[in-house]
């Protein structure tokens, strides 16, 4: 890369971080809603974020320690989860003795529903860009996309 090109890179990623920013603390008051209309603590949301990024689920144990709480705090986390129908035990197929803790379908949507809650994407402010800027954003998170999963062990 020569140093024309490396200049420009610093001045583009700069420019691209403090767009971030502004667009981040633009639509913060509609983040905020889809995060205050769930009915779950900042904990259990935590928890079922954390289920929903773990295929094979985890044990309280495991959860407590990824957490920092107590087993008796994790076990009432799971419990309240479980009483709203985001995460199940199950029985851990290799180990008998332990269960698994699994985000159910309901949980993955509520995670699901609360990253679409992020409005910069959504359909209304992309309709009103003009189709050439559309291009170069699509292409530009795909690339995005490209990047961030050729990190991901499991690609």
């Amino acid at each position: 890369m020569d140093t024309d090109e490396g200049a420009e890179r610093e001045t583009l990623l700069t420019e691209l971080l403090v767009i971030q920013s502004d667009l981040e603390t633009s639509l913060a008051p509609e983040i905020i809603e889809s995060v205050l209309t769930l009915r779950l603590t900042m904990q259990q949301l935590k928890v079922l974020a954390l289920l929903v990024t773990e295929p094979e689920g985890n044990t309280i144990q495991g959860l407590a320690r990824t957490a920092g709480v107590s087993l008796a705090t994790m076990s009432g986390i799971v419990d309240r989860l479980e009483s709203q129908d985001m995460v199940e035990r199950t029985v851990d197929p290799r180990d008998h003795r332990v269960r698994r803790v699994t985000a159910t379908p309901t949980g993955r949507e509520t995670v699901q529903r609360l990253l679409m809650g992020r409005p910069e994407l959504s359909r209304t402010p992309l309709n009103r860009l003009a189709l050439d800027d559309l291009r170069a954003l699509t292409q530009g998170i795909r690339a995005l996309l490209k990047s961030v999963q050729a990190d991901r062990p499991d690609h």
